[in-house]
């Protein structure tokens, strides 16, 4: 977990199983960043047809994990939603745009850190 964002960082337990099994079988349909599936488009599936009941905290932390695990190659996301890419170009506008995230995160961290000496 995250600190201060516990209740939007939550563990994977052994009941989300079945979610993460069929959470894959989904996105192997949406191929192509013009089929991207979004995090609410999950949960209401996996609770009208699974009556599996998921926080989008949760679908995020499933989604990491599919991520880590190599359970789903090339899964990439936009402002749309979750998708495989379909072409090299595809992944590799995901990869650049994480990057970017991640710089702009640590350049905010090190204004803040530098600007803000410890008490």
């Amino acid at each position: 977990m995250i600190k201060g964002f516990e209740e939007f960082t939550i563990e994977l337990n052994e009941k989300d199983i079945p979610a993460v099994d069929l959470i894959i079988k989904g996105l192997n349909a949406h191929v192509g960043k013009e089929k991207a599936v979004s995090n609410a488009k999950i949960r209401s599936v996996l609770k009208n047809n699974y009556y599996i009941k998921l926080s989008d905290a949760k679908v995020r932390k499933i989604i990491q994990y599919i991520r880590q695990e190599n359970r789903v190659k090339r899964l990439c996301s936009n402002s749309s939603g979750y998708y495989v890419a379909k072409n090299k170009q595809e992944f590799l506008d995901w990869t650049t745009s994480m990057e970017q995230r991640i710089r702009s995160m640590q350049y905010t961290l090190t204004c803040v850190v530098t600007q803000n000496p410890m008490f």
